[in-house]
């Protein structure tokens, strides 16, 4: 249909199209008044009640489920990624006594009582049996007694042993004297070896002479 002018006082007159869009106008800025109002009473609302509580990072208790006590909620596991962190295993403890050699820990002291023994260092657990297979590999076997510690629990793992050389047995009295060539010359070898143990895979001695001693074994 043809808009009509419509008539008003004072002479100006308004097509019904735009009469119309002025009331859309009007009733979209009441709409956007009122969620303004809305949003910004909601936002109010939720700061007024967080002052109420105590503590604003409370944290819920877990309920039976999440915990894991009930069995009959619990979830089954077959077949899981367990992705929780392990202690490494440990290492089984040697009997305090035990004795270090080429083939392994032995109860039994190889050394015969009353004889006397080339007394090489007191080192490490480590260093001690790198040097026990180095010189069981060029033909002297050396055995590593361990250093029992009084404030260390029996059963636990020694952590030092004192290495002897095996490869020249020397019996005490006029035996020993008369063995002094024998003895000077196990030396020296024992001090050369050494000092290629160190060289060759960073020995914590080199078993020189003047560091080795004859013992006797009680």
């Amino acid at each position: 249909m043809p808009e009509e002018p419509v008539a008003v006082e004072g002479g100006v007159h308004l097509s019904m199209s735009r009469v119309y869009m002025s009331i859309a106008l009007v009733a979209l800025a009441l709409v956007l008044v009122w969620a303004m109002a809305y949003k910004s009473g909601v936002e109010y609302g939720k700061r007024d009640m967080e002052s109420l509580l105590p503590n604003k990072s409370m944290v819920l208790p877990p309920n039976e489920f999440q915990s894991g006590t009930n069995p009959e909620n619990q979830l089954s596991t077959e077949g899981a990624v367990d992705n929780s962190v392990t202690e490494p295993p440990r290492v089984p403890a040697k009997p305090a006594q035990a004795v270090m050699t080429a083939q392994g820990y032995q109860d039994a002291d190889p050394r015969v009582p009353g004889s006397n023994y080339l007394q090489l260092a007191t080192l490490s657990t480590e260093q001690a049996a790198s040097a026990v297979i180095f010189m069981n590999e060029n033909g002297i076997a050396i055995i590593g007694v361990p250093v029992v510690d009084s404030q260390v629990r029996a059963g636990n793992n020694p952590s030092r042993y004192t290495l002897y050389s095996l490869g020249l047995e020397v019996p005490g009295g006029a035996e020993f004297r008369a063995m002094e060539s024998q003895r000077n010359e196990h030396r020296r070898e024992i001090a050369r070896l050494g000092e290629q143990w160190q060289r060759e895979r960073r020995g914590g001695s080199d078993f020189a002479e003047s560091k080795t001693q004859w013992v006797k074994y009680n």
